[in-house]
C-alpha cells in the first residue's frame, strides 16, 4: 500500500511479485509424496529381509548344533541309526514351542563301507524355507 495523507488509499496490484503459485506448491507436494512412499516401501522390504535373515541364521545354528552333536556320538548310537529322525516345532534353543522342524537322515555304508552319511535339514515357515548340512562319519 502507498502511504498517502488521506485516510483511505488505493492499493495497487503488482504482477511482478516473487513467490510460488498454488499449482507449483501442489506439484511439489505430489513429488514429495511419491518420494516418501518409495522410502516407506524400501523400509518394508528391509524389515522383511531382516526377518528372513534372522530366521535363516537361527535355522543354520540349529542345523550346526545337531550336526556337531551327532558327530560327537558313538558310531552305534541310536541317533545315528539308519533312517530319518526328526524334531518338530522347536525354537532357536532347540526346545519345544517354535517354528522350526529339524530332520536328520542317516545312511549307513554310504559312500563306502563303515561310514555314515548324515544330512541335517532345518525347515521353517511351513516348509517354504530350509537349510541343510551334510557330513560323513567314519567308524
Amino acid at each position: 500500500m502507498k502511504k498517502t495523507g488521506a485516510i483511505f488509499s488505493r492499493t495497487t496490484v503488482r504482477y511482478d511479485q516473487h513467490g510460488f503459485t498454488l499449482l507449483e506448491i501442489i506439484i511439489a507436494i505430489m513429488i514429495l509424496t511419491v518420494g516418501l512412499l518409495a522410502v516407506a516401501k524400501m523400509q518394508v522390504s528391509a524389515i522383511r529381509g531382516n526377518y528372513t535373515s534372522s530366521n535363516t541364521t537361527a535355522a543354520l545354528a540349529l542345523a550346526e548344533e545337531k550336526m556337531e552333536d551327532l558327530l560327537q556320538k558313538e558310531y552305534t548310537h541310536a541317533d545315528l541309526s539308519n533312517g530319518n529322525h526328526e524334531q518338530v516345532n522347536i525354537n532357536e534353543a532347540g526346545q519345544a514351542g517354535g517354528i522350526y522342524h529339524r530332520i536328520w537322515v542317516v545312511q549307513d555304508d554310504t559312500p563306502i563301507s563303515n561310514t555314515k552319511t548324515i544330512i541335517v535339514t532345518v525347515r521353517w515357515d511351513r516348509d517354504r524355507h530350509h537349510v541343510s548340512l551334510s557330513c560323513i562319519k567314519a567308524q
